[in-house]
């Protein structure tokens, strides 16, 4: 790969390497999740110092034929630094754990790309978090291809009738149940995402036993740490 032309990235994830230089998972606009080092990057005299902050959309330049890439430029809007993540740190990592668990390396998600971008958008605004979460939760899974059918009973492909009870099979889809209280109406509500008809308790439990079994039944670290924290 020859020197990039400018890119826009948000920053996953990032770890030390060596004593100076920085390893980062960055979801780009045109590639995709993809490795990255920062060569000198935790100088203080560095021209990516101070740059590369999480949450916050950037402007790189990267060169290389190998899998890690090597950062060449970075630019950052520092006007639009928003304070506004101190305080939903722990659900915005989890998210970015979740991207980089799932998304193809080196595949271009311009699509995805931009649900991120309007998730934070949406915190920043101060849009209510856990409804917010369970958006973009359902709409990954379904821009991944890992969707959920909210039109029909597994079982007998009838319509979802509102009045009826429903449990949830995970990558298959709803049957009817009459020891669930998971109702038709909840079930037709997520699928237009009027999101806030629907018991959160439900929604949450929907959303993540959908995601893990998409993640093989592992368990993601910042989900471990955040109980850890809070029982």
């Amino acid at each position: 790969m020859n020197h990039s032309d400018w890119d826009e990235c948000f920053i996953l994830h990032q770890r030390s390497h060596g004593e100076t230089s920085l390893i980062a998972e960055i979801f780009s606009k045109k590639n995709g999740k993809m490795s990255v080092i920062a060569k000198g990057a935790k100088k203080p005299k560095s021209k990516f110092f101070g740059y590369l902050a999480l949450f916050t959309k950037l402007k790189v330049t990267y060169s290389g034929r190998s899998e890690l890439k090597t950062l060449t430029n970075v630019d950052r809007d520092f006007s639009k630094t928003s304070n506004s993540f101190s305080k939903t740190s722990y659900s915005l990592l989890y998210i970015n754990e979740l991207l980089i668990r799932l998304l193809p390396k080196d595949a271009q998600q311009e699509d995805l790309f931009i649900l991120y971008e309007n998730f934070l958008m949406k915190i920043i605004q101060g849009d209510e978090l856990e409804v917010t979460l369970r958006h973009f939760e359902l709409d990954l899974l379904d821009m991944l291809g890992y969707g959920l059918d909210f039109e029909s009973d597994i079982d007998n492909h009838q319509d979802i009738v509102p009045s009826k009870k429903y449990s949830f099979i995970p990558e298959r889809g709803f049957r009817e149940s009459k020891d669930s209280d998971f109702t038709g109406e909840d079930i037709i509500n997520i699928r237009t995402r009027d999101l806030n008809k629907v018991s959160k308790k439900y929604l949450k439990h929907l959303t993540q036993t959908a995601i893990h079994f998409c993640l093989d039944g592992r368990d993601l670290a910042s989900r471990d740490i955040f109980k850890r924290m809070t029982s």
